[in-house]
């Protein structure tokens, strides 16, 4: 695995505005050739978690254990409503699920940053650097 499929994510990034971290994510995605179909699908899939109000769920199917790591547990994903958000996300054509993953690394929320960089680091082989103040990766 070499720099080419290394995302560095500038820990500043979080405290701007949802359309400065939206741009920056999809010239992310871009640079690893998604297209603006995909980016199209994000927006969708975002919507649905706001529908089935998913948002505290873990849809990429990772979970922070209470001071125990974080843990692979797709099953803790199904919302009030009984809408799957992990099953959804996996349903996913893989780009879009890629440029939902690198969405999240940008967002405000620990846990879905870290979910993020798990999905993208365990299934699809990219390196996640966070750079900055208070920057924490491994």
């Amino acid at each position: 695995m070499g720099e080419g499929r290394l995302i560095l994510v500038d820990t500043d990034m979080f405290g701007r505005t949802a359309a400065d971290k939206t741009a920056e994510a999809n010239e992310v995605a871009k640079r690893f050739g998604i297209g603006d179909q995909a980016l199209a699908g994000v927006e969708q899939y975002k919507a649905e978690l706001t529908r089935h109000d998913a948002w505290d769920l873990p849809f990429m199917g990772y979970v922070n254990e209470d001071g125990y790591g974080y843990a692979f547990v797709p099953d803790h994903a199904v919302s009030r409503s009984g809408w799957d958000a992990y099953r959804a996300f996996r349903a996913l054509p893989h780009d879009v699920q890629v440029a939902f993953a690198i969405r999240m690394l940008f967002t405000h929320r620990d846990v879905d940053r870290y979910g993020a960089n798990m999905f993208l680091h365990y299934e699809c082989g990219f390196i996640v650097r966070f750079v900055g103040d208070g920057a924490n990766s491994w």
